[in-house]
Order: structure tokens, then C-alpha cells, then sequence
């Protein structure tokens, strides 16, 4: 079992052509794939021990046309689903043959930046040259005619929830991308979860997306197989919109983090109930962007707009360790998005600077 509160930074992996927005380790495997604000998606293979050299992208899906804004991999790691503001969820086999390859340099931002300023002393670095194999996505889920901003899939990795900037929540079927449900919400979808048995989803709702929270925001639960919701937490949350929301594996547990540009304060729901618990400190300045439960059931990370990843223990909503350093918050390179590895020992963080953290926890 890892020591989660003994966590170690091991690689930053350079891909500095925009944001990275979204990240997701494949199954069981050392590979970990991460979308960027372009809707460029590649895929590592980390070493079995951490330490030398970070390693360099091996693979190149190749399809999206805009932001990736959520990575999701079903558990046999055969599977990974893409959501995008181009409309579309791709679906990507993992042991796809690459269909030719493509020369990179991971760094190109970093370099047209500093040739620009070199006349004040900047030193240009040397290029990180990567050649990678190109797949294609083997299917694509229509189902959406907006920006699909969130993404879930259940813990068999059959069924799909995702939702987008016109209010639609769809319930689908990841083999044969058939809809079992859909529903509208009033707002944007801002970030969304599914129970693990799939019968409850958590929805958080804005409009509009930009710089004014204050006309209408909605945290509700809803009914699956109705399209109805159970409960209505608008009220105790006080009318803010979620960044992130994830139900622990049990189901007995909901975690919810504050969005946008107001303290990301995490808070415990019990979603049987549909009541607000305790909330959790400290909070996520500016905002909480992603939330992952760790393998074990027990843990969570968080991540925010202040490049924080915090680990917590879900029952007692204790904090046990942190990762990286606040740098005061909103446009400081927050963290998009995590993801841990199967075997819990491993935990990928997505970064606005251009970069995937991964840390490591020993034991």
C-alpha cells in the first residue's frame, strides 16, 4: 500500500503547445495519456521506478479539433474517451497501431519565446525532440451539439455520462453509443459525476460561463432512469456552481469543490440523504478544477486553480498530504485535472504551464 502522505515529484513532462486540460492513466499499465486546450491528446509510458530522464510522448491521438476537456479510461485499459469542444466524445483504442508518425518538439512554445527575448538576455533552450506514432479514434459519440465540457464513466467502464455548454445531460452506452437517457438543465454544464451504481448523478449548472456567477447556478441530483431530480442543493451551496464533483466508490460518499473564481471550498455530501456535510480546509484559492478518488476507496485528490493537489481522507475529510506549492491562484498555471494509477502509487496532474506533473508515493 502506498504512503500517501509521503508524496514525491519524480518528472515534469513537457508539452507546452497550449494548456493541459484533462490526463488519465490507461487501466493498469505505466502509460498515462493528457489532452491539451488544442485538442492535441498524447500518451506516455512511464518508467517502472521513478528517477532519470522524463520520459517522451510515444503516441499521438490524432482527431479532436478543440479543447479536451475531460480524459476518461475504462478499467481494462482497452478504451479511452475523449470529451471536446468540438462537440464529440472519441472513443480510442488503446491497442490501436500507430497509422505513421510525426515529429514534435515539446518545448516549441518555450523556445518562440525566448528567441523573442533575446535581445534582453533570454536564453533560448535546447528543443525536446519527440517522434510519435499516430492513431485515430475508432469511434466517435455523436450525441452532443455544443461544447461537451464533462465527462464520467462508470466503474465498469459500460456506461457514459457527459454534458455540455447547452444544458444537455446524456446517459450512454460506451460499446454501441446508444443514449439510455437525456435531460436538460437550465444552465451550462459546469462539472458533473455518476453514482457507482449509476442510478444518481450529480449535476452543477451555470449561466453564464463567464466572469458572472450571479444570475443562476444549480447543484442538483438527479434520477437516472427518471431524468428527474432527487434533490436540490442549490440553496445550501448558496447559489455558487461546482468545478468538480466525484462519488466515492461505496457511493455512500459525495465530494463536491467550488468553481470559478471564488474560494474552492471542498465539501462532503451524503447523496443518499442529499445533504450537505462538513466542509473541508483548506480550500482551493480561486477555485477547485478536478477531483480523483485514489484506488484504495478511502482517499481523494483534489486540484485547484491555486497549482495545488491535495490528498484527503474522504470519511473524516482529513488532509494528508500536499503537492506543489500555491502560487496565489487564478492565471498562475493551476491544475486541470488528475488521475491516479491503478496501483494507487502514482498520481498525474494536469497543468496549465504546458506540463504533466507526476508524483510518486512510496511504499
Amino acid at each position: 500500500m502506498p504512503d500517501l502522505t509521503k508524496p514525491t515529484q519524480v518528472w515534469t513532462l513537457t508539452w507546452d503547445a497550449d494548456w493541459v486540460t484533462a490526463v488519465a492513466f490507461l487501466g493498469a499499465s505505466r502509460r498515462v495519456a493528457a489532452g491539451n486546450n488544442l485538442g492535441g491528446v498524447l500518451v506516455w509510458e512511464l518508467p517502472e521506478k521513478p528517477g532519470g530522464d522524463p520520459p517522451k510522448p510515444v503516441l499521438k491521438l490524432d482527431g479532436h479539433t478543440n479543447c479536451v476537456s475531460k480524459l476518461a479510461c475504462t478499467p481494462d485499459g482497452k478504451t479511452l474517451l475523449s470529451a471536446s469542444y468540438d462537440h464529440t466524445v472519441r472513443l480510442w483504442d488503446t491497442a490501436a497501431s500507430a497509422a505513421g508518425e510525426e515529429k514534435i518538439v515539446l518545448n516549441a512554445m518555450a523556445i518562440a519565446d525566448a528567441e523573442r527575448r533575446k535581445g534582453n538576455g533570454a536564453k533560448v533552450p535546447p528543443p525536446i525532440p519527440a517522434t510519435v506514432g499516430v492513431v485515430k479514434a475508432s469511434q466517435v459519440f455523436d450525441g452532443h451539439k455544443e461544447w461537451v465540457t464533462a465527462l464520467d464513466l462508470s466503474r465498469d467502464g459500460r456506461t457514459a455520462l457527459s454534458g455540455d455548454d447547452a444544458g444537455h445531460v446524456v446517459l450512454w452506452d460506451v460499446a454501441s453509443r446508444q443514449v439510455a437517457k437525456r435531460w436538460q438543465v437550465k444552465g451550462w454544464v459546469a462539472a458533473l459525476a455518476m453514482s457507482p451504481d449509476q442510478k444518481q448523478a450529480c449535476v452543477s449548472e451555470r449561466v453564464p460561463l463567464v466572469f458572472d456567477t450571479g444570475r443562476h447556478a444549480a447543484i442538483k441530483l438527479w434520477n437516472t432512469a427518471t431524468g428527474a431530480a432527487a434533490f436540490d442543493l442549490s440553496a445550501e451551496f448558496k447559489g455558487t456552481h461546482l468545478g468538480a464533483a466525484a462519488y466515492a466508490p461505496d457511493g455512500k460518499v459525495l465530494v463536491v469543490g467550488r468553481g470559478g473564481e471564488a474560494e474552492g471550498t471542498l465539501t462532503l455530501v451524503d447523496p443518499v440523504a442529499g445533504k450537505k456535510g462538513k466542509a473541508l480546509a483548506p480550500v482551493h484559492q480561486s477555485g477547485a478544477t478536478d477531483l480523483a478518488f485514489h484506488p484504495d476507496g478511502r482517499h481523494f485528490a483534489s486540484a485547484g486553480r491555486d497549482t495545488v493537489v491535495r490528498v484527503w481522507e474522504a470519511a473524516t475529510g482529513k488532509l494528508v498530504s500536499e503537492l506543489g506549492k500555491s502560487r496565489g491562484g487564478q492565471f498562475k498555471d493551476w491544475v486541470h485535472a488528475v488521475s491516479w494509477s491503478a496501483d494507487g502509487a502514482w498520481l498525474a496532474a494536469a497543468d496549465m504551464a504546458g506540463a504533466v506533473q507526476v508524483w510518486h508515493f512510496a511504499g
